[in-house]
């Protein structure tokens, strides 16, 4: 039987703060803050020894909001009911009984530094502001410990150090052996070479080996060139767009306390964020009371006629960034090429700019708003939704990269919990990595800071 339904994709998303992706999805769902959350959960972090709870809250809901677990407990019940599948309602069971430690128990005893705890107990510890201890054997954490000294076995296939992968994909990309590549979009050398002197273990396919011309230094193609060169080799070769005037190695680093706390969400905390906070915008040219900022050498700047405080464009790659097909887009290109202010700022080296990536993105609703509202915030007038950028955003210029070794099959690695070992991809162990921070771009002056 041919199933002639139609096909309908949704973008669904659940959020307490109205973001730039709740402004692209079909379908929101409003789901509790921090404060206000009725199921408890626990965290860590690599960096301490400490298991906390986050207990449940005494407070109450300020508006008519669920937990995150809530939406997808009832969004399953809803498809069991329409379904008649009852496993769909049973994968959220404890959910709706209001009693999730049940999961969370799980996790203890699935963990090496948490079995035997119960969450029960540490809900109770942490309400009065005292963390459990993680069961490692050193503090602080010392990976390797117990293998380096105690000669337990390695998360591998052999249960030793392995500094040599045999998996057929690692020799066809020249990663069988630690090795240096350039980044694929970040320098003025070309791209994603491996730096290396000839060595008889490193043979990896050529372009040729997959149709391609070897001179192709095509924004995707760049991702599987597999070239091997000396150091003086890749001196003496140029990035493809120095021709066109890009000249500036951009790193977006992550400010942590905008994008775990609320550094770039209220206007009190986004005003103290950099150089450009004003409450009052007394240039009514301002997004905000705050906006985002690119970082570059101050000779470098005066060079590129470039003033402290100046508005600037940056402009990545033109084959796929802002988007691909951009020239055939003009509105759009005109809402997403990013305009930001430039700080002079003496510790970033020459031909290295530096902006944080957190700030709020502009979008066609926020540039719509920026336009045509008396007071010029970029603030969509029909959502509320508030840019920290006129045009663009720090994302204008990154894309994600997929590097085919975090992609194999074949793979033996340990398993997300527990003491086992798998093969291929396991979340937050053998994946594709995102949050891109790197690209090679183009500053120009824009406008005047004032």
């Amino acid at each position: 039987m041919v199933n002639t339904l139609p096909k309908i994709e949704m973008i669904v998303v659940n959020d307490w703060l109205w973001t730039a992706t709740c402004e692209y999805a079909d379908i929101v769902f409003g789901v509790d803050s921090w404060a206000e959350r009725k199921k408890p959960d626990m965290y860590g972090s690599v960096t301490n020894p400490f298991l906390q709870a986050w207990p449940r809250t005494p407070l109450p809901r300020i508006y008519d909001t669920r937990d995150d677990m809530e939406v997808l407990a009832g969004i399953a019940e809803k498809l069991s009911e329409i379904t008649g599948d009852r496993r769909l309602r049973d994968y959220w069971h404890f959910v709706s009984e209001d009693r999730v430690e049940v999961y969370l128990n799980r996790v203890f005893q699935a963990g090496n530094t948490t079995r035997g705890y119960r969450f029960e107990d540490l809900e109770e510890s942490c309400k009065n502001g005292t963390p459990f201890y993680m069961m490692v054997r050193t503090s602080p954490r010392i990976t390797g410990w117990e293998q380096t000294n105690e000669s337990k076995p390695w998360y591998t296939k052999t249960g030793r150090l392995e500094f040599y992968r045999e998996e057929d994909e690692f020799i066809d990309y020249g990663e069988n052996l630690p090795v240096y590549r350039e980044p694929v979009d970040n320098m003025p050398y070309e791209p994603n070479v491996i730096v290396s002197p000839p060595h008889p273990a490193l043979k990896p396919k050529q372009p040729a080996d997959y149709g391609i011309p070897a001179g192709d230094l095509s924004t995707e193609v760049r991702q599987v060139r597999n070239f091997v060169k000396t150091w003086e080799e890749v001196r003496e070769s140029m990035n493809p767009l120095l021709d066109m005037g890009y000249g500036h190695i951009l790193v977006t680093p992550k400010y942590r306390h905008a994008c775990h706390t609320m550094g770039a969400s209220t206007d009190l905390e986004a005003t103290y964020f950099g150089p450009f906070g004003d409450f009052y915008r007394h240039d009514k040219r301002k997004p905000w009371v705050s906006e985002g900022y690119i970082d570059i050498n101050p000779l470098v700047a005066k060079r590129l006629g470039i003033e402290d405080g100046d508005y600037v464009w940056c402009d990545a790659d033109p084959s796929d960034r802002p988007f691909v097909g951009w020239s055939n887009k003009k509105e759009d290109y005109r809402v997403f090429r990013w305009l930001v202010r430039a700080r002079h700022y003496p510790n970033i080296a020459p031909g290295v700019a530096r902006a944080w990536f957190h700030f709020y993105v502009a979008t066609p609703g926020s540039v719509e708003g920026h336009e045509t509202r008396p007071d010029g915030l970029a603030k969509n007038p029909r959502t509320g939704y508030q840019a920290a950028y006129r045009y663009g955003s720090h994302q204008s210029t990154t894309r994600t990269w997929l590097k085919p070794t975090l992609q194999t099959d074949s793979l033996v690695r340990k398993e997300y919990y527990g003491q086992l070992l798998g093969k291929g991809f396991a979340l937050d162990v053998h994946q594709v990595v995102g949050a891109p921070k790197e690209s090679f771009v183009k500053i120009t002056r824009a406008e005047p800071g004032g």
